[in-house]
């Protein structure tokens, strides 16, 4: 008896599947993550504004506040790097998986950049003491751009980390675990 084969003409018609397209995938969705979070974190910044003035307008602390008006160009300065350190923190935690550790750490600068930002000199006071200066609408624009920046960097976080608990969560058991009965 003769096996007779034949040719699939389709076969070669049909590209191979290959691995770079899995994983830009995985970078498109990626990227639609981190464009949805900065499209809400633009819808969301007013209520921020809203909910900084009412943090502005609780009790200071008289010895912090005295001290930042000393050098208030200063204390405006180093409302970015507090304000920096906090989506910092978030993406090392995301890059490096310390999720407990990057949570207190951004926490902690979350903690030390709203108590700088009550008892620094108001943001307004700037075109008074330095002529309207060109570094006060620097400053005025940058706390703008770093504030809808962090925003989105927390909402990317926060979507990141709900993934990852999905993911871990539908992880199977292992079976190694598990002794025959």
């Amino acid at each position: 008896m003769a096996v007779i084969t034949h040719a699939n003409p389709h076969a070669s018609s049909q590209p191979a599947p290959s691995g770079r397209h899995a994983h830009f995938s995985a970078r498109r969705i990626c990227l639609g993550i981190v464009l949805l979070c900065i499209g809400i974190a633009a819808l969301a910044l007013p209520l921020v504004r809203d909910t900084l003035n009412l943090i502005q307008s609780q009790a200071h602390w008289k010895p912090l506040e005295h001290w930042l008006a000393q050098a208030p160009m200063a204390s405006w300065l180093m409302m970015f790097v507090w304000g920096t350190l906090v989506p910092v923190s978030l993406l090392v935690m995301l890059r490096f998986h310390r999720n407990v550790l990057g949570v207190l750490a951004a926490l902690a600068f979350s903690a030390v950049a709203v108590i700088w930002y009550m008892h620094m000199p108001q943001q307004s006071q700037c075109a008074a003491l330095y002529n309207d200066s060109l570094w006060c609408a620097a400053i005025a624009w940058g706390y703008s751009l770093s504030l809808g920046i962090a925003n989105a960097v927390y909402l990317f976080a926060l979507v990141m980390l709900l993934l990852g608990g999905v993911s871990f969560a539908a992880m199977p058991k292992d079976d190694e675990n598990e002794s025959p009965a």
